[in-house]
């Protein structure tokens, strides 16, 4: 059976683990450090494991101290990726099964968050970083568009940023609130174009084939053009007029004026005597007159011959009065270059307002109010699907591209779906927050906690140990003291870190033996891997130094956590890290949920 453990809950687990810090019955989190004594190797320390002799005693045996891990520790992160100019970034889109495994957004030099919308098609790299702050989506000349989706602050880049992450999380400040205010669920803000349509090539004479023969082309054929080396499906041929309609191939693009065009399956060659140019019908410029909001003549460039030429084809107010809003051509007098249109413009353009005739656009779908238009030339037929209002509610819609019946066909287009609630609606799922980072400083001796001593070679994590005067309840300290603390009189020599301490004649006879931590004010002797028990009165002996102490009265204070209480989460074996007493240790673990 085909199983899937879903991004969703691998972040849920991250957000329960981050909400069990801060509950009324909050898990007790622990940053620990220990292992005072060296590796067999100390360049290669050997790789920790989970056998219970480990989880549930050494490293219990080995630990030194421990530091709370408070809420305002612990943050989602993603990864960092930093844009970088002449780079390609993969666009969102909602059928990817692998989104969250491309670079689909970037990180600034601001520390401001980017998610990538459109990166040109996939034809381009980014060459131009991306700026603002704004709820709009961003476009970019070099062809990328981009959602602005939040900005790391100035106290999370001290404490969540580092070389490969990020933190991430929802409403960080008043732009990101903004940006969540602004979504929209099931809007469309990006149509990808994916077919220019089809295009119009006309030849110096009839197609003849490799012995000079006159032998037409074949419906459906592929077209290979020997110069370019550009290739393309034959639509339909007119051999009176020695041209052809043929669809460019994915990837191509069109033949050139001069070249030899081969049919593959007829073998049949013809020289391409213009420049092939698309079915679709374009038109720009401005009014030439404004009768009222739904009849305005065009200007003098407009096709003046073929009456209804642009009917069904969208007109577009780019600048001046109406600006911005669009509607469908009903009717078209070529001879008085006439249009009417439905429903009226709200705002009556004016002789001085530049419009864009084009194909239109429409979505089938389950949702609503979209608008967009289809953008491009003669030359180069459709280029760019533009949204002019995203819509509403939308989980599946296709993408119609059409103008009328007397020209223009074959182009496509892709409609990408935002995730439920809009791009920006949750940062932390949307860029896969299922990693989480706790940023724990040790400072010093960390009042008198933590030694300053000696070296120690493991980190880990602790959860919900016990009090050791109360095997019943949770330790709730902010530091723990995990070392063997025996208070010595009668000293002799001087006790140092690492070396083996017992009670009795000799070590391997010992009752009770143990390792130097560190030995504080002559007469303070900690020490950890505790062996046996110590008891007042005890003559404590160096393996190393032969120093000699008497344990006094009440002087053998255990570690202040219940040993192997509570749960390791997390060891790392690490070189040595020597501490000092103004030092301060920056640990920041990642966890992967």
């Amino acid at each position: 059976m085909a199983r899937l453990v879903t991004t969703k809950f691998k972040i849920h687990n991250a957000e329960q683990f981050i909400e069990s810090l801060s509950e009324t019955s909050a898990t007790n989190l622990y940053l620990f450090i220990g292992k005072v004594q060296e590796w067999d190797d100390e360049t290669n320390p050997p790789a920790p494991n989970e056998a219970v002799a480990n989880t549930l005693y050494s490293y219990w045996d080995q630990m030194i101290a421990a530091k709370k891990v408070t809420p305002a520790d612990v943050k989602h992160v993603i990864a960092r990726i930093n844009w970088e100019s002449n780079t390609s970034y993969t666009a969102y889109t909602h059928t990817n099964p692998d989104q969250l495994s491309n670079n689909f957004y970037v990180v600034t030099e601001d520390l401001n968050v980017y998610k990538c919308l459109q990166n040109n098609l996939s034809n381009g790299t980014s060459t131009i970083q991306p700026t603002g702050t704004g709820t709009a989506v961003i476009e970019i000349a070099d062809g990328y568009k981009w959602k602005y989706m939040y900005t790391v602050t100035s106290q999370d880049t001290l404490k969540f940023v580092t070389a490969d992450y990020i933190p991430v999380q929802k409403s960080i400040d008043a732009r990101q609130s903004a940006i969540e205010d602004a979504t929209v669920d099931g809007q469309i803000d990006i149509i990808n174009k994916t077919a220019n349509g089809y295009f119009n090539a006309e030849f110096t004479a009839g197609p003849i084939n490799s012995a000079g023969d006159d032998q037409d082309f074949i419906i459906g054929e592929v077209l290979h053009g020997q110069t370019s080396n550009q290739y393309g499906s034959l639509i339909s041929f007119v051999s009176a007029a020695n041209s052809l309609i043929y669809d460019i191939s994915a990837g191509n693009t069109k033949f050139t004026v001069g070249e030899i065009v081969l049919g593959e399956s007829s073998n049949s060659r013809a020289t391409i005597s213009v420049e092939p140019a698309s079915t679709y019908k374009f038109d720009t410029g401005f009014f030439a007159s404004v009768t009222n909001s739904t009849v305005m003549q065009l200007s003098s460039g407009a096709n003046n011959t073929l009456n209804d030429l642009y009917v069904n084809s969208t007109i577009f107010i780019v600048n001046n009065a109406g600006q911005g809003e669009q509607t469908t051509i009903t009717q078209y007098d070529a001879l008085l270059q006439r249009i009417t249109v439905s429903p009226a413009f709200s705002v009556t353009p004016n002789t001085v307002s530049g419009y864009e005739v084009t194909p239109s656009i429409t979505l089938n779908g389950d949702g609503s109010l979209f608008k967009g238009r289809a953008r491009g030339t003669e030359l180069l037929g459709v280029t760019e699907i533009v949204v002019t209002q995203s819509g509403l509610n939308y989980t599946v819609a296709e993408a119609t591209i059409y103008a009328n019946s007397s020209h223009g066909a074959g182009a496509n287009a892709t409609v990408i779906i935002g995730p439920i609630g809009g791009h920006g609606i949750n940062a932390i799922e949307e860029l896969g927050g299922n990693r989480i980072l706790i940023d724990t400083r040790i400072s010093g001796n960390e009042s008198g906690r933590f030694t300053t001593s000696n070296d120690y070679r493991q980190v880990g994590l602790l959860r919900d140990p016990l009090q050791t005067a109360n095997t019943l309840a949770f330790f709730t300290d902010s530091l723990s003291d995990q070392s063997t603390t025996l208070f010595l009189g009668s000293v002799a020599g001087d006790f140092q870190p690492n070396e083996k301490v017992y009670t009795g004649s000799t070590l391997a006879t010992s009752t009770a033996n143990g390792v130097v931590v560190d030995f504080l004010n002559t007469t303070t002797l900690r020490i950890n891997e505790v062996k046996g028990s110590f008891e007042d009165s005890n003559v404590v002996t160096g393996a190393n130094t032969s120093s000699t102490g008497t344990i006094s009265a009440d002087g053998v204070i255990q570690p202040e956590m219940k040993l192997y209480s509570g749960d390791v989460l997390y060891i790392e074996n690490r070189a040595k890290i020597t501490r000092l007493q103004n030092q301060v240790e920056d640990f920041k673990i990642v966890l992967e949920f």
